[in-house]
This record gives structure tokens, C-alpha cells and sequence, in this order.
């Protein structure tokens, strides 16, 4: 090219991309055009005071040297390479070079043009951040959704599968490209399936909903409990479906099966055993009270009422029952307490009461709770008071009754021994007297022995 042709220099200064000339030798610029001039910020006079190497960001001077050299070594009339140029306000660029060597008055120069590239790698690092989060969010989708725990679902407005996750067939034993086309609501059992299709129809008015647990069928004919949080997504494009998230809960709802059962039974053996039960939270001084307090003792359990205990305890027995009870929450070798006291009932009749409480402590022997049974023994007391009433009685009678015959067989015994020694008697009458005398002395032994028992009996 020879630069000297005004032809040229019209084309090299009215160019809108960046051009300079530089010597290959001195790397001094010998020509800039205005583009580069507007472009880089740096005066025409600056520009010719400089050298190529002063436009580069130190930290790329190692890069331009090797250029350099490879300029010199191979001279090549054209290269197309990026380099990093600093502009005179201290921005650095990217910029895209296409050189071409030429002869100019003499020495080897470089026409050099620059085309700023910054925001087209911008654009394009933009991109490929772009594409490698949505390559990574489809992974984290995949990870999820398709080996996740829980089973993901996608289903049109007539409950047609769309799309299933792959979770389906460890959890239901089902796989997903069966079921696609199929409707969701035929494997919902009878009893629960209208239920489950009004909450779906319901997303046309909210945008989620959450189905309490419902039977469905699996891949072996069994029914298994899963709980499912569906989402209306009919608007998304990308989606235009219900996304439904569903977990297998059948464990848990056997367990809480199980446990109600167990409940069930706890209470017919409290019923039964005819005790109240009361859970005593020391720490939060918080007590809970079983049914057996309302249908042993009256006392309406739906208003709380943390002092019903306390409240109602015959008066003259108050003062023990609560020291009985205090010194053996303060006593860490006490693990179970026996009390008894008189109590009042809603309908304010005094019953007897039996209380046995046995105590849960910390590791420092600090009561932290207590559960204590309430047994009403007031028939059992009237029980042992009217048997212990009935002894004394049986023992008066029995002393009285038996202080008349004694006197009675005294008599007897007495009048057998005279009878004995008069002449009229025959000796077969005297053997006779004498066995008379015997039966009445072994039953005058027999009154005695039964009334030292009654008065034993008694003292028990």
C-alpha cells in the first residue's frame, strides 16, 4: 500500500473503525486516524509522542513483547488476533487486531486496525453465564426433581399426567412413561377421590393448595398414603400444567393408627383401673389431667384450672397433703410417694382418695415431673371400717354369750361331781356322770379358745 496516494489517506482517516500506523523497529506510531483518536481519548500530538507498548495494561506487556517477536521473526503480512488496550482515562478494552506489514519511505511499518470487542465479549460471557446456569439449574432440576425422595408430577386440568419424576418408581413402583396420557384420579381410592378432585378444581380460584393424606394406588395393587402440595402453573408456558409435589406418608399414618389404638386402650384401662391420672410439669408448675378426673370426680377439664388440685382438698388435711407432696418433690431419694386425704367432688361430697405419684429428676436430682394417680377409696375405707365395727361386736357378743354358758357349765360341772360320790348311784350312772363332766369341761375349753380368737381378730 503506498500511504503517500491521497486515495489512501482519505480511506485511512475517514475509516469509523480505529487505525494507526507504527514503525515495527522503534514500535513508535507514525499515524493515527481520527477514529482512534475519538475512540482511545488520546490526542494526535499524544499519539505521535508514543509508542504501541505505552496503549497496553501492564499486566499484558509480556504478551505484547512475544507478539513483538513473533512480528519480527515471521513478518507475516496478515494477522487476526484480541489483545487487552488501555484508553487514555484508564479503561481497558478488549479489542479485535487485523494487521498487515508494508514498506513505508523505507522501513517496515504495521497498519494496524482496532475493533473494540468489549461489549461483544461482555455479551458473550453474558450468554455463556446464562447458559451455564440454565445448564446447571436444569441439573439441579434433574437432581431434584427425578432422583429426589418425593414424587413430582405434572398434570393437565383433567388430571392427565404430563410429566412424572423418575422418584415414582422406588416409591410407587411405577414408571413414568406408563403413566403419561393416563388419569391421575383413577388411582385414587373411592372413598377419597372426590375430595382429592375438589381441591384440584379449587386451583383454578388459588394459586396452591395443600391435600391432606389420601390412598393411592402403586404398581403392586397396594395402597399407600401420600400427602401432595399441588401448584397452579396452567399460565407458565414453559409449564402450563398443575405441578403437584407428593410424599409417601404411609408409615406415619400406620404409626398414628397404631397409636390411637393404643390411646384407645389406655383409656379403657383407666376407666377400668377407676383412677385419674395427673402429668405434673414441675418446672413450668404445668398439670394436665386425664378424662378419669372428670368422670371420677366431676370437675370439667375443657377450662383449665392449674390449681384444682389444691383448691379442693378437705381443709383439715390440706396442711399434710401439700407438705407430703413438697418433701418429696425437695427429697431426690424420694422416686414414689403414698398419701391419703380427704377430697372434695364437683358436687362438693367428700371422698377418700389414695394418691401414688412416681417423680422423673435430672441428673442433679432436681424434680422435673411427676405423674401421680388418684384412686377415690372412700367405699373401700366404709368397707374396713364397717367389717372392724362388726368385730367388736362379734367380740361383745362373743363375751357375753360365753360368760353365761361358762357359768351355766360350771354349775354343771359342779352338780356331776357331787352326783358322783352319793351312794345311790350305781356305778354305770357314775361312768355316765363322768363323761357328762368331761364334755363339759372340752366345751367350756372351746368357749375359751373362740373368745381369745375374736379378741385376736379385733386388735388386727
Amino acid at each position: 500500500m503506498d500511504f503517500r496516494n491521497n486515495l489512501y489517506k482519505d480511506i485511512f482517516q475517514l475509516s469509523p473503525q480505529p487505525m494507526w500506523i507504527y514503525d515495527i523497529n522503534t514500535l513508535c506510531f507514525l499515524e493515527v486516524n481520527e477514529a482512534a483518536i475519538l475512540h482511545y481519548g488520546y490526542s494526535r500530538e499524544n499519539f505521535l509522542s508514543m509508542t504501541i507498548k505505552e496503549i497496553r495494561p501492564e499486566d499484558t506487556v509480556s504478551q505484547f513483547e512475544l507478539a513483538m517477536e513473533n512480528v519480527h521473526n515471521h513478518k507475516q503480512c496478515f494477522t487476526n488476533k484480541r489483545y487487552k488496550h488501555l484508553k487514555k482515562n484508564g479503561d481497558i478494552i478488549s479489542v479485535e487486531i487485523k494487521s498487515n506489514l508494508f514498506e513505508l519511505n523505507g522501513s517496515l511499518a504495521e497498519l494496524i486496525i482496532a475493533t473494540d470487542i468489549t461489549l461483544q465479549l461482555q455479551h458473550e460471557q453474558a450468554a455463556k453465564r446464562l447458559e451455564e446456569t440454565l445448564l446447571l439449574s436444569e441439573k439441579r432440576f434433574k437432581a431434584l426433581v427425578q432422583a429426589g425422595l418425593d414424587l413430582t408430577a405434572i398434570i393437565d386440568i383433567d388430571g392427565k399426567y404430563q410429566f412424572l419424576s423418575e422418584s415414582c418408581i422406588s416409591l410407587l413402583n411405577i414408571y413414568p412413561e406408563k403413566m403419561i396420557g393416563k388419569i391421575a384420579y383413577d388411582y385414587i381410592h373411592p372413598e377419597d377421590r372426590e375430595r382429592v378432585i375438589e381441591q384440584i378444581n379449587s386451583l383454578l380460584e388459588v394459586e396452591i393448595i395443600h391435600i391432606q393424606p389420601f390412598r393411592f394406588l402403586n404398581g403392586d395393587n397396594e395402597w399407600r398414603w401420600l400427602t401432595t402440595t399441588a401448584r397452579n402453573m396452567l399460565g407458565d408456558p414453559a409449564i402450563f400444567g398443575i405441578v403437584a409435589n407428593s410424599a409417601d406418608v404411609t408409615e406415619l399414618i400406620n404409626k398414628n393408627q397404631e397409636l390411637g389404638l393404643s390411646n384407645d386402650r389406655y383409656k379403657l384401662m383407666l376407666k377400668a383401673a377407676d383412677e385419674a391420672i395427673c402429668d405434673w410439669d414441675i418446672e413450668n408448675d404445668i398439670t394436665n389431667w386425664s378424662v378419669g378426673f372428670n368422670e371420677i370426680f366431676g370437675y370439667d377439664l375443657d377450662v383449665y384450672n392449674n390449681t384444682l388440685w389444691s383448691d379442693n382438698i378437705f381443709p383439715d388435711d390440706k396442711e399434710q397433703a401439700l407438705k407430703d407432696l413438697n418433701d418429696a418433690v425437695k427429697n431426690p431419694e424420694t422416686e414414689v410417694l403414698h398419701s391419703e386425704y380427704r377430697f372434695f367432688k364437683a358436687n362438693r361430697e367428700v371422698a377418700t382418695i389414695h394418691y401414688r405419684g412416681i417423680f422423673l429428676r435430672d441428673k442433679d436430682g432436681k424434680a422435673i415431673r411427676a405423674i401421680g394417680s388418684y384412686r377415690d377409696i372412700t367405699a373401700y375405707k366404709e368397707n374396713i371400717s364397717q367389717v372392724q365395727r362388726q368385730a367388736i361386736q362379734l367380740q361383745e357378743i362373743a363375751w357375753t354369750q360365753s360368760h353365761k354358758i361358762r357359768d351355766s357349765l360350771a354349775k354343771i360341772i359342779g352338780l356331776v361331781d357331787l352326783l358322783k360320790y352319793e351312794d345311790f348311784i350305781t356305778d354305770s350312772q357314775k361312768e355316765i356322770l363322768t363323761f357328762l363332766n368331761k364334755s363339759a369341761t372340752d366345751l367350756d375349753k372351746g368357749i375359751r379358745e373362740i373368745v381369745n380368737i375374736t379378741h385376736t381378730l379385733n386388735k388386727s
